[in-house]
């Protein structure tokens, strides 16, 4: 898991930044030298979206995703342990199904051949990104359905979930 983790950071980071320079660039040629640089546009907005859907993962690990926690805090320990097995579950199938419907629009698209505009980058590469954070999801709530299901509950903390 460690080094998921560190595979995680180091592409979300590289990508990120990468697509973060590319737009500065393409708005100090647009806007200062005066030349639109329309190939830009695509390579950032695709490297930022992949920098994004593999943090979907990052914010799971790191228990940053949205929650509304305002029933959850007065229930009593029951009804939070069935609270969490529902969640690891519904995340479960939910990235199973990120990972599935993703693989085939991905197979769809390599069969139209479709390309981008601008950079004529095949439209099968931007939607790889979709099972591929289906898996990562996966992997992450398995590794949190693990913790709640397999180790003692006086090793599982509150931040776990």
């Amino acid at each position: 898991m460690k080094a998921l983790t560190l595979i995680e950071n180091t592409i979300s980071g590289i990508l990120f930044v990468f697509g973060i320079g590319i737009s500065l660039y393409s708005v100090f040629t647009r806007y200062v030298l005066g030349q639109s640089q329309s190939w830009a546009t695509e390579i950032y907005t695709m490297m930022l979206v992949w920098a994004i859907f593999i943090g979907f993962s990052t914010a799971l690990r790191e228990n940053k995703h949205i929650s509304i926690d305002i029933l959850y805090d007065k229930a009593g320990p029951a009804l939070k342990k069935f609270c969490q097995m529902i969640t690891l579950l519904v995340g479960i199938g939910f990235s199973l199904f990120i990972a599935w419907t993703g693989m085939e629009m991905v197979l769809t698209a390599y069969d139209q051949g479709i390309k981008t505009i601008d950079v004529g980058v095949p439209v099968w590469i931007n939607y790889l990104i979709m099972p591929i954070t289906g898996v990562l999801l996966f992997i992450r709530f398995c590794e949190k359905a693990y913790r709640f299901f397999i180790k003692k509950e006086t090793e599982i903390s509150e931040v776990d979930y």
